[in-house]
């Protein structure tokens, strides 16, 4: 019809308002591939998802970066939408407390790879990379009843774990990590939603995180654009069956009746030394792991936990090799650096290169192949590196 805005351009104009930075490389690749693909890519997913209404760009860019950060193997689209945050109006320092959030969700290597892209974004801007630990005033950041209080009165699993788990949940995934001042609390929760429905397969943190997101404003209407949006980043597969369980919380919510029933006004803190020391040391990671992204060790710190593992032993050796065959099996991009750095302490704390095949080849039979030689890659690209330095200190002496 004439004067009608055709799908092209208004996918055109989403990329626009997101950023053109790495799109105009990825349209011509696109083109030369089949027309037909850079057409879907442009109506479909930024016309036909991103460009609806009722979910303001800004926001779209949150759960984008933050389902992306925990998706882990798609970096370039990371950067782009990294990218895109800052373009639709976030401030650095809150992008980067975004890809911090996924730490305790999706684990070091998720948050570590995170925070290696948001600094490359804001390097090529000349944006120097700031870390803000604080914790949110009670008075200013903090909505009438505290994230983390909402949170623990909807977790339906909370008491079912062993009680110092149960201390970690109270004290940092819902105290410290969701009371820091970088990123507003119902920015965060819509973010924590959106890092829950990547992982997969998690109904009962989707179930959680969707009740928290109605208890702290967001709209059903905005919700279901998330989980239209989602669509395009983890599959209709995945997320049709949240559908229906996104109705009944819809519904369950709309008919309850306002209550003065609040639970105590006690506001969330750090960690302290009273935790567990198992507890305290669950990201504790290899300094070779933490020479990567010094943000990122900050962080853990401010959470309340060793950021760094102590002098070598047999059982950091035992540690290490498990770890190998743990990040064997996730098999990710965003894994590579920290199971390579991961290898090297292992070898400097003893163990064989014999050992660490053996580790990666343990999880052959829970990953599969692929997975296998994605670890042993890794695991040659370090051995490689290894006798460079072994032969240029040879020549040395």
């Amino acid at each position: 019809m004439p004067g009608q805005t055709s799908l092209h351009d208004i996918g055109m104009n989403v990329i626009h308002a997101i950023g053109n930075e790495g799109f105009d490389s990825l349209s011509f690749a696109l083109d030369k591939l089949d027309p037909e693909f850079r057409r879907l890519l442009v109506e479909g997913a930024y016309a036909g998802l991103i460009a609806r209404p009722k979910l303001a760009l800004k926001h779209r860019e949150l759960i984008t970066v933050a389902a992306l950060a925990t998706i882990g193997n798609a970096e370039s689209a990371l950067k782009y939408h990294a990218s895109g945050m800052l373009n639709t109006g976030w401030t650095p320092q809150e992008l980067l407390e975004t890809v911090l959030h996924t730490l305790t969700y999706a684990g070091l290597p998720i948050a570590l790879a995170g925070v290696r892209v948001v600094t490359q974004v804001l390097a090529e801007r000349g944006i120097e990379l700031e870390y803000d630990g604080r914790l949110a005033a009670d008075d200013a950041a903090q909505p009438d009843v505290p994230l983390a209080q909402l949170l623990r009165r909807n977790d339906e699993l909370h008491a079912l774990l062993p009680p110092e788990l149960r201390e970690v949940f109270v004290n940092v995934v819902y105290g410290t990590a969701l009371n820091r001042a970088a990123l507003a609390p119902k920015h965060r929760q819509l973010a924590t939603l959106a890092i829950a429905m990547a992982r997969e397969n998690q109904a009962a943190a989707v179930r959680l995180h969707l009740r928290t997101c109605l208890q702290l404003g967001w709209t059903r209407s905005e919700l279901t654009e998330v989980l239209i949006q989602m669509t395009g980043y983890i599959g209709w597969p995945l997320i049709l069956p949240v559908t229906k369980m996104a109705l009944e919380i819809f519904e369950a919510f709309e008919r309850q009746q306002p209550t003065s029933d609040q639970p105590p006004q006690s506001s969330a803190t750090r960690v302290g030394q009273s935790m567990h020391d198992a507890a305290r040391s669950l990201f504790a990671m290899p300094k070779g792991v933490a020479d990567l992204a010094p943000a990122l060790v900050r962080y853990v710190e401010d959470l309340g936990f060793v950021a760094t593992e102590p002098e070598a032993n047999e059982p950091r050796k035992a540690r290490r090799l498990s770890d190998i065959a743990c990040l064997t099996c996730l098999a990710r991009s965003a894994d590579a650096p920290v199971l390579s750095a991961h290898i090297s302490e292992a070898l400097a704390l003893g163990a064989t290169r014999q050992q660490i095949v053996d580790a990666i080849l343990s999880a052959l039979p829970h990953a599969g192949v692929l997975a296998a030689q994605y670890g042993l890659a890794v695991a040659v690209g370090v051995f490689e590196k290894l006798n460079e330095r072994e032969l240029a200190e040879s020549v040395d002496r």
